[in-house]
């Protein structure tokens, strides 16, 4: 069986768990809600929600049989969000009972978006950031109007397991996750190893795991996000070949579909 199709295998199997963990879950459809909201962000990144208009208007009439009528759709409500340094990211989205979305664009460029990645229905993303200024949009994922809160915050890197010494393999531990205790995003899922680079040149990094996972690893610096990868290596390994200069680096390693109950094998090579 091709790596591939096993992969293809993987994901219908885990969408058939999520639909059934889905339909076993309850239902935000009596609730009520309020206005949409504006908002201001602080020094500290910290997006505060403040009472705002509703957006919209008067319904329109749409006639059956009659031609395509026209409506200008507005952008949905949202926060500037000025990113000072590079580093890891998490902004959060909350309006319980409601069922907020996260929507985040630098200019015209959609960077990532997110519905239910936080506790409940609420939205998380987490993710690298460069220096620079974004758009954090929100929207109520069945088009009702709810009171939105709003938070960035940057993250601290994560503590290392562990340091790879050039040739020798470092071997990063996972405990099991339960099952609908599964982290919802990659930071969660993952563990950080520490590499020091001492002379500039070409190095190539592997991760291989047992027990059947499919590692994702990926290098850092200085919070910066230099290269991620899933299936470059033989089989489903993870592999980054990249040139280097001397300094101090960081890899990360986890399962693809943020499982546990593993061991992740990492070996950095020059040459």
């Amino acid at each position: 069986m091709s790596t591939n199709w096993k992969k293809i295998t993987r994901i219908l199997a885990a969408f058939a768990l999520l639909g059934a963990i889905i339909a076993c879950g309850g239902s935000d459809d009596d609730s009520s809600g309020g206005e949409t909201t504006g908002a201001t962000t602080t020094a500290e990144g910290t997006a505060a929600a403040q009472p705002g208009a509703a957006a919209g208007g008067a319904p329109q009439t749409l006639q059956l049989g009659q031609p395509p009528a026209s409506m200008q759709v507005p952008i949905p409500p949202s926060f500037n969000l000025t990113i000072a340094t590079a580093g890891e990211y998490q902004i959060d989205a909350t309006g319980s009972p409601m069922d907020p979305e996260l929507f985040v664009y630098q200019g015209d460029e959609l960077i990532e978006q997110n519905d239910d990645g936080g506790d409940g229905l609420n939205s998380r993303i987490v993710r690298f950031m460069d220096a620079g200024t974004y758009s954090v949009r929100v929207v109520e994922h069945r088009a009702r109007p709810f009171t939105a809160q709003v938070q960035a915050q940057q993250l601290q890197p994560l503590t290392p397991v562990g340091a790879i010494t050039v040739g020798q393999p470092t071997v990063v531990t996972f405990e099991d996750f339960p099952l609908l205790q599964r982290p919802r995003n990659d930071r969660a899922a993952a563990k950080a190893i520490t590499f020091n680079v001492a002379a500039a040149g070409q190095y190539t990094c592997t991760a291989s795991a047992d027990n059947g996972r499919d590692p994702k690893m990926a290098l850092i610096q200085n919070g910066q996000m230099l290269e991620e990868d899933d299936d470059s290596g033989e089989g489903n390994n993870a592999q980054i070949t990249r040139q280097l200069q001397p300094g101090n680096y960081v890899i990360r390693v986890w399962d693809w579909i943020r499982r546990g109950d593993m061991r992740i094998t990492v070996t950095c090579n020059q040459g």
